[in-house]
């Protein structure tokens, strides 16, 4: 079991009409609160972290990337991460060092930590977000200091090692009902669904990887072939809604969906939420996109016809651009809303991701999955740490998980991948 060393939680300021965030640590009992006089500055920090994220990614998407880019692009993240936690304490500089101090002491080990130890155990930031979706895991809250130049590989893992998103699992408890389980059933395959655009570079390896993984995946795609609009978008959310079949008609029998996977485009930057959108393409490349408001409409109307309490609904994995990119006013993204109807888990990314990095990405993350049963939230650490001892690529960091964390599957399968 993985050590929780902070609770995160935002709570009404006492005697004002602010709002406060507020740290706990269990390891030692130590409190912090940043008082802030409204949301204001949370939202700012949400739209100043999608200016950042925008500025790390030309910095290393080349391939290889060396390691003074690397080490550049560390040196961002850091400086960016302090601005932001900066925005979030007021400017109160003493309130960010007894954070770190705070951190520091919760997770000793955290720069010593030996990566490549399968056994080593990665801690858990829990916040309680039922409306905050802040990234954390850009804040570097293990080390607010000079960066010092990267002369080998081991001070790029140091470096990154100050930022939450490398060194611990965040976990974002919502409101919503908790699955009935922590299980993905692997047994005797893990169920996946592909669903691409054919013209994203990294969709033909991703879909190389996934099908090497046979027969312990099982994988329904890629997905779609030929379909016309509205075939795609009926066989779309029939899938996520029911988990059925992309291929067989309705009503077949299929093994409960635990992953539906994307790689595919996803334009957030519409003004109004509903305007967000999914974009598939057929083998042929023909564009199928829906909306954020036709998956709002088919779920309500199918809810209101027969309402379940469906709390065990698959995984999404939805590895293209802008895919959990909050909209600063509404606060209202796919992530969330994705959880809120019994979605166990999301994963995206902040911002456009390099096709390399996106295939690169998919398979660590599949393979920590498998590998050694770690839990799911475990897994995009430990797929973020191989990106960039791997890679030299901190884009890991862009991905970013809700829900249950704590998803693990039946059965390891030793072999998968080449991290212990």
């Amino acid at each position: 079991m993985n050590p929780v060393i902070a609770v995160v939680s935002v709570r009404p300021a006492p005697a004002t009409a602010g709002i406060s965030l507020h740290f706990e640590f269990p390891p030692t009992g130590e409190t912090v609160d940043l008082p802030l006089p409204g949301r204001g500055p949370l939202d700012a920090a949400r739209r100043k972290a999608g200016y950042y994220l925008t500025r790390l990614v030309p910095l290393v998407a080349g391939t290889p990337v060396t390691r003074a880019e690397a080490g550049e692009a560390l040196r961002l993240l850091l400086n960016s991460g302090r601005e932001l936690a900066s925005l979030l304490a007021g400017g109160d500089r003493r309130r960010m060092l007894r954070l770190q101090e705070a951190f520091q002491v919760a997770w000793p080990t955290w720069e010593v930590a030996d990566w490549d130890d399968p056994a080593a155990p990665v801690p858990v930031v829990q916040v309680n977000c039922a409306t905050e979706t802040f990234p954390l895991e850009l804040l570097p809250l293990f080390g607010f200091g000079r960066m010092a130049d990267a002369g080998n590989d081991l001070d790029l893992a140091r470096a990154a090692a100050r930022l939450l998103g490398f060194s611990c699992v965040v976990q974002r408890l919502t409101a919503n009902a908790l699955p009935d389980d922590h299980v993905l059933r692997n047994e005797p395959a893990l169920p996946v669904q592909f669903l691409r655009h054919r013209r994203l570079g990294s969709v033909g390896e991703e879909e190389r990887f996934l099908g090497s993984l046979h027969p312990h995946v099982s994988v329904e795609g890629p997905w779609p072939e030929a379909q016309d609009d509205d075939a795609v978008r009926d066989g779309l959310l029939r899938a996520l809604f029911d988990g059925a079949a992309l291929f067989l008609p309705p009503g077949d029998a299929l093994p409960p969906v635990q992953v539906q996977h994307f790689a595919c485009h996803c334009d957030t930057s519409a003004e109004h939420d509903d305007d967000y959108t999914i974009v598939l393409s057929t083998r042929r490349g023909r564009r199928r996109s829906v909306t954020f408001g036709e998956l709002r409409q088919w779920y309500h109307d199918a809810y209101f016809e027969d309402p379940r309490d469906a709390r065990n609904r698959a995984v999404i994995i939805l590895n293209a651009c802008a895919s959990s990119r909050t909209d600063p006013v509404t606060a209202s993204s796919f992530p969330r809303w994705f959880l809120e109807w019994g979605h166990r888990a999301f994963i995206g990314t902040e911002t456009d991701v390099p096709d390399d990095v996106a295939a690169a990405f998919a398979a660590c993350l599949y393979g920590r999955l498998l590998e050694r049963r770690r839990p799911l939230g475990e897994a995009v650490v430990r797929a973020r740490r191989d990106l960039l001892r791997d890679y030299r690529s901190p884009l890991g960091i862009l991905y970013v998980m809700y829900g249950d964390a704590d998803l693990t599957v039946e059965r390891s399968r030793p072999g998968v991948h080449r991290a212990g």
